[in-house]
């Protein structure tokens, strides 16, 4: 099946090609996406509220605990400090520098050939994002990515990834989400207040990505698969719903020990996760 027109996303792959040559004729143009985009699905609704209102928390919480300096702009620093709140951290990967600003790579892990080991690489591109967010931003779910890259490549080398694109990009994102979520409350554990504060915004911030809320955001006005993975992705991972069963054993069952003993500490947790599981009609994990 090929894509003829792809709107403001062709657009940016159009533009990021560009470093790469003339772009191929077989490119998808920029046009608008043809026909209705289909609506969101109302449990979608339901886990923006769940997951909006754990935000909340966070933020109420964090004005409690302290609040350290973030970390400097470097992605091994940053990769380094979010290894305590992974849950099966690598190290397996390199730093590679990208002449394009974050708004145009948006996504910066990937598996390339030719490189050592599994071939799993993260791009250092500019960005205008504060120190704070770009540290929890790579040091948690951009590291999540490339931990779930790592445990694929085990399994044999590939560049693409099945992690990167489709329906495997979609459990991707369900596992990232679901290490922010873990990593939130462990910050609140070790009383890192400034993660909290980061990690509960970026939870609210996911929730109003749905397209036709109140404040949508423009990037996912056509996605509607993209924007509701954001937030049942994570339900179902810590649920142990269908996404969960999608992922590497060695990265679920390592997950889900870390998920108990966060609930086990923290009882917020523990109701968060139970009403996740009631969502989608799935008993609480014991």
């Amino acid at each position: 099946m090929s894509v003829l027109s792809g709107g403001q996303h062709a657009a940016r792959l159009r533009r990021l090609r560009r470093f790469a040559g003339p772009v191929p004729r077989w490119y998808p143009d920029a046009r608008p996406v043809a026909g209705p985009i289909r609506r969101i699905a109302g449990i979608a609704w339901r886990a923006a509220g769940l997951v909006a209102g754990f935000g909340e928390l966070l933020l109420a919480t964090a004005a409690s605990l302290p609040h350290e300096p973030p970390c400097p702009l470097v992605s091994a620093r940053q990769l380094a400090w979010g290894v305590r709140y992974r849950p099966s951290p690598s190290d397996a990967h390199v730093t590679l520098r990208l002449p394009v600003n974050r708004l145009l790579a948006r996504r910066t892990w990937m598996c390339l050939p030719g490189l050592p080991g599994p071939g799993t690489a993260i791009a250092e591109v500019p960005s205008t994002a504060s120190p704070l967010k770009q540290q929890i931003w790579r040091g948690i779910h951009e590291g999540a990515h490339l931990d779930h890259l790592t445990s694929l490549a085990r399994r044999g080398p590939l560049a693409p990834s099945p992690g990167e694109f489709g329906a495997g990009l979609l459990i991707a994102e369900s596992y990232a989400m679901a290490v922010e979520i873990l990593a939130a409350v462990e910050c609140i554990l070790a009383g890192e207040g400034h993660a909290v504060r980061q990690l509960g915004a970026g939870l609210i911030e996911r929730a109003t990505r749905l397209p036709g809320g109140a404040h949508p955001a423009a990037e996912f006005a056509d996605l509607p698969t993209l924007a509701e993975v954001y937030l049942l992705g994570p339900i179902e991972v810590l649920s142990g719903g269908a996404a969960a069963a999608a992922l590497p054993e060695e990265l679920i069952s390592s997950l889900r020990d870390r998920w108990r003993a966060a609930c086990a500490a923290y009882p917020p947790a523990a109701a968060f996760g139970s009403a996740a599981a009631h969502l989608i009609g799935r008993s609480p994990s014991p």
